[in-house]
């Protein structure tokens, strides 16, 4: 058994003896030399000190813990506590509840020790002021798990640590705290400093506006990551400035004449069709249409995703997003064109009467508007609860070692891409699927709906195909997974669940500290009654997305999770609308995906 540290009014040597912290740590010259570079912020390495002062404050101290049998023995005590699996969009670990509520001895003696000896320490050596309150859980990160980029900027913490509870390891076997730099912006962008969990080793850091960080994903099938981490509060801060509002690219309709029947099943050009996604479309939010694209066409679409001429750009801001777009210039001539289509009057028109919102421009009040990504998608890649894309990405472009490319199969049946003719009055419409055969047909440029009558087999059949696959895209069951908060207005407020028991609303149920609670303005409740936006997504390649993953649209102030969780399936068209509180998210692909596989999506704006 251990005491607990001693009394106050005790003399300064003999708490020193009875401590549990290391004699190195104790030391009024390892103090001195600590306080030194932090104060003036320079780097620092020595035997049992390691200090980074750009892009923040960072140090590390090794051999913490004094006593390697209280090492064990509070690891004991640990190791009989029950931890909770915590998910959402942000994180995937272990957790047990504050160490406060536990009454074990070792961990009654290291919790006082953060919260007495240790405070005195951090103020002396930061000269933070601090007060004795202290949050402090352990937390567990199998293989798999992880903590995405994000600042813990949160209310009146001050400092955040980590002590690391694992033997021996290493680089190979993930989840290392890294440090993000930020840009002019005050965005954060690249990994800068990687710091591997060393065993009974405490790293800090001053809680800013800049200090972003994650935890990696853990790699390792055999050990896992185990901690002691939290904060040291004090006096709160002035509220860091909001981010700065990162702009859409945004794309009017072009008035195209675009032929829309050489690319889309012309059963989805019937009126009765329509009538049927639309009423889809105004029950339940979304439509999932199957094999909306000619079969051919989608083959030799998905063929050319795999080109090597495609340049690929990494996007960000990190604790938004981390995924690849294409560069439009780069595609070849067939894709190049497909995403056009997208942005044409014609498909403008389609989608109004596929869902009657304001698509179409009238010249006065109807300005509608798109957004547009095609996306490649591999491990590491995610989104966070915050739709709101940039226009070119702040995070640095990262190419692809050629040995990590896919491979390219020059032997996949094709056909040869012939731009499709424009529409005008009396113009000859190619069928690819009647061979070279034309057919003449007058038709005004946005007038794309056909009789009923035409191709009612057709017709049949793709109603049947509506029917069946709406399962794909459905409300989620009610889960213990509880989405995370955030708003694109401030990218930096996020708060995880507290556990049930917890009465300190202040102490955090997350691992390894993470940002602020969500706050809702009395703008969030307009938001509701603002116009809302159409996403359009298509997938490609799906044979490469884990099992189980899903684009999942969530509403931040309901606590059951996803309200729509959409499947990715080949040449299959998804429609789902949603008002601006909902917002889309593409969990984190850990590192077992192999391959890539790519999404295109499109966001209508009615005005």
């Amino acid at each position: 058994m251990y005491p607990n540290i001693m009394a106050d009014d005790e003399p300064r040597a003999k708490k020193s003896r009875t401590s549990i912290l290391s004699d190195h740590v104790l030391s009024e010259k390892f103090q001195d030399i600590f306080h030194k570079h932090w104060s003036n912020q320079m780097n620092f390495e020595g035997s049992n000190m390691q200090m980074y002062a750009e892009p923040f404050r960072v140090a590390k101290i090794s051999n913490f813990i004094a006593n390697e049998e209280f090492m064990e023995e509070f690891k004991t005590e640990l190791s009989d506590i029950l931890t909770k699996r915590i998910h959402n969009d942000l994180y995937q670990f272990e957790q047990t509840n504050d160490l406060v509520n536990f009454g074990s001895d070792c961990l009654v003696t290291l919790h006082h020790t953060f919260s007495t000896e240790m405070v005195a320490w951090m103020e002396r050596v930061t000269n933070i002021e601090l007060n004795s309150t202290i949050s402090m859980t352990s937390s567990c990160y199998y293989d798999g798990d992880y903590l995405l980029c994000h600042d813990d900027n949160m209310g009146d913490r001050r400092i955040a640590f980590v002590l690391y509870l694992t033997r021996d390891w290493t680089k190979e076997d993930g989840g290392t705290l890294d440090i993000f730099d930020t840009d002019e912006k005050g965005l954060p962008r690249n990994i800068v400093h990687s710091i591997i969990p060393e065993y009974n080793s405490l790293v800090f850091f001053e809680v800013s506006d800049c200090s972003y960080h994650q935890v990696a994903e853990v790699t390792s099938a055999e050990f896992s990551r185990w901690t002691i981490n939290g904060w040291f509060h004090g006096p709160k801060r002035v509220t860091h400035p909001p981010r700065p509002e990162i702009p859409y690219e945004f794309i009017e309709p072009i008035d195209s004449d675009e032929n829309l029947k050489y690319w889309i099943m012309e059963s989805y050009l019937c009126a009765g069709i329509g009538e049927g996604i639309r009423s889809d479309v105004e029950r339940q939010s979304y439509a999932y249409l199957a094999q909306f694209f000619k079969e051919k066409i989608y083959a030799q679409l998905s063929k050319e995703l795999l080109s090597s001429s495609i340049k690929w750009k990494r996007v960000g801001p990190p604790n938004l997003r981390n995924y690849e777009i294409a560069e439009e210039t780069s595609l070849p001539d067939m894709l190049k064109d497909f995403l056009n289509i997208f942005k044409t009057l014609q498909f403008f028109t389609l989608l109004k009467k596929y869902t009657e919102l304001d698509l179409v421009p009238d010249g006065e009040n109807m300005k509608p508007k798109m957004t547009v990504e095609l996306q490649r998608w591999s491990k590491g890649c995610y989104t966070l609860i915050c739709d709101k894309p940039t226009e070119d990405g702040v995070a640095e472009e990262q190419g692809v070692p050629d040995d990590q490319k896919p491979n390219i199969n020059t032997n996949t049946d094709s056909y040869d891409y012939v731009k499709p003719p424009k529409q005008n009055n009396d113009v000859h419409i190619t069928d690819e699927s009647k061979g070279d055969k034309n057919i003449e047909k007058t038709q005004e440029p946005c007038d794309i709906w056909t009789s009923n009558n035409d191709n009612n087999d057709e017709d049949k059949v793709l109603r049947s195909i509506l029917k069946d696959k709406k399962p794909k895209v459905n409300k989620k069951p009610d889960e213990s997974e509880e989405a995370s908060c955030s708003k694109s207005e401030d990218y930096s407020t996020r708060s995880p669940p507290l556990n049930p028991d917890s009465e300190d609303s202040e102490v955090s149920d997350i691992g390894d500290y993470l940002s602020g609670s969500s706050k809702y303005s009395e703008d969030d409740e307009k938001s509701v009654t603002e116009p809302g936006t159409l996403d359009v997504i298509m997938h490609f390649h799906t044979s490469n997305v884990p099992d189980g993953e899903t684009i999942d649209y969530v509403d931040p102030k309901e606590p059951d999770g996803a309200l729509i969780h959409v499947t990715p399936e080949d040449n299959h068209l998804c429609l789902v609308y949603k008002v601006l509180s909902t917002c889309r998210f593409q969990k984190y692909i850990n590192h077992y995906c192999e391959g890539y596989f790519y999404n295109l999506i499109c966001t209508y704006y009615e005005k």
